[in-house]
């Protein structure tokens, strides 16, 4: 349980050590076992050179065993080095160089081995070499050579002291080699953690600085700003919906409050009584228009329905059947011109609510007894729906103010229709969502055009 409480830092270096360690005692003991295996190979090499010039000695200059002079430790400088010659079914010792007293024949049972084949074996602190030869036909004899295994245990003990001193050193220098890198490794990790942790509600502005390395920590700063970029949008958008929707609201609930203290004042007529509810009734339906566009309002952009090819002219026709009946209430003339199905990539009853904002207004805003005229149309890439009336007219300084949300032109007139101010906010949205442009032409009391402009369905992806 302690070590889950430990930093990732510490965690990674206590795992690093541990590795190193098993690493290094691994290495020093597979080098130690490959030195004595190497160093005892090494002693049996020499020891079957020498058995082999023993054993030419005797088959091939036919010496007689007491004129053999067995000075093969002199010759390749070997020490120490024993040599005797056995007779091996009475296991009698012909001929012995000073072999150890230790290594009696009692033993050792010299049947079993063949005839010039060299067998090794270690006893009683010594490595002996033995063979059987056949210097006469008849007679057999045993050669043994041993030496002093002490000889491979010196070598042995120098490389436990070497590695005693240099593992340990190289494990202090890996130590310390982790750790810095380790340090150096977590300091951009740490640096963002003490910048995230001066990041507040209050100050979503703030941003931890990148590099210009494509490394994992840049990336991982890179998608750690993109998350603030969203988070900041996500705070703006929910205080200017509290702003938005507080400003908003604030007005009719207190002329409902208004009507209904005074109602409450004295007794009323009936007819009186009714004014007020109808009254205070309108001022409910602007506050429901109100959230219901706020809140269509907000979820435009987090929109993720799959975006289709739409038929424009299909859409267009729709929103003129629908609103014709209004038209003809605001004694408006409504006509169109629709010569061709135009194709965009899009969410239809999005951009249905678009054009028929628009359509909308401009039947609001025009002149009793005026004509509205819708027309789509198209170019070499771009698709337009493009609503005219000869209405009122936008002023220039107004005209990029007309997407703020609640902003309204003329206020009598589009709280009398019931306008919440947000229609031109939604339209925008509507249309970047599709990467597209709202293309506004107007002049005050001669009427206004505006266009929205589409991308066509075959250059989308």
């Amino acid at each position: 349980m302690m070590i889950n409480n430990l930093t990732i830092k510490t965690k990674l270096l206590l795992s690093t050590i541990i590795i190193q360690a098993v690493t290094l005692f691994i290495f020093g003991f597979g080098l130690y076992k490959a030195v004595e295996i190497t160093t005892i190979e090494g002693v049996k090499s020499n020891l079957r050179v020498i058995m082999l010039d023993i054993v030419d000695d005797i088959l091939s200059h036919k010496k007689l065993l007491a004129n053999i002079d067995l000075d093969e430790a002199e010759e390749v400088k070997f020490r120490p080095l024993f040599i005797r010659i056995i007779e091996p079914k009475s296991k009698k010792i012909l001929v012995s160089t000073h072999f150890p007293k230790s290594l009696n024949t009692i033993d050792t049972n010299y049947k079993i081995i063949d005839i010039k084949k060299i067998v090794f074996s270690e006893e009683k602190g010594y490595i002996i070499s033995r063979t059987k030869v056949e210097v006469k036909k008849g007679i057999k004899l045993v050669i043994e050579i041993a030496t002093q295994k002490s000889i491979i245990n010196v070598a042995l003990d120098n490389l436990l002291y070497i590695l005693a001193l240099v593992l340990p050193f190289i494990f202090i220098i890996s130590f310390f080699g982790t750790y810095a890198l380790l340090k150096k490794s977590f300091k951009p990790i740490e640096i963002i953690l003490n910048n995230l942790r001066n990041i507040q509600a209050t100050n979503l502005s703030k941003r931890i600085q990148t590099n210009n390395t494509d490394d994992e920590i840049n990336q991982l700063t890179t998608e750690i700003n993109n998350l603030l970029n969203r988070l900041e949008s996500s705070f703006e958008k929910i205080e200017q919906f509290s702003s938005d929707a507080s400003h908003e609201l604030k007005t009719p609930l207190t002329i409902i409050r208004g009507e209904l203290e005074i109602a409450l004042n004295k007794d009323r007529t009936l007819k009186e009584y009714k004014e007020t509810i109808r009254s205070s009734l309108d001022e409910i339906l602007t506050i429901q228009y109100t959230i219901d566009d706020l809140l269509f309002l907000a979820k435009i952009e987090q929109n993720d329905t799959q975006k289709e090819i739409v038929y424009l002219d299909e859409i267009s026709l729709e929103i003129i059947n629908e609103l014709s009946h209004f038209a003809q209430i605001s004694s408006i003339e409504l006509n169109y011109s629709i010569k061709e199905a135009l194709q965009s990539y899009g969410i239809s009853n999005l951009l249905k609510i678009a054009i028929s904002n628009i359509l909308k207004n401009a039947i609001s805003f025009s002149s009793k007894d005026s004509q509205v005229f819708l027309e789509n149309y198209s170019d070499a890439s771009f698709n337009y729906i493009c609503i005219k009336d000869s209405g009122i007219g936008i002023e220039a300084s107004e005209q990029k103010k007309i997407f703020e949300s609640f902003y309204r032109t003329d206020k009598s007139r589009s709280k009398h229709s019931g306008g919440s101010g947000l229609g031109m906010a939604i339209c925008q949205k509507i249309t970047q969502l599709h990467k597209g442009t709202i293309l506004i032409d107007s002049e005050v009391n001669k009427g206004s055009k505006i266009c929205i402009k589409l991308p066509k369905a075959k250059l989308q992806q």
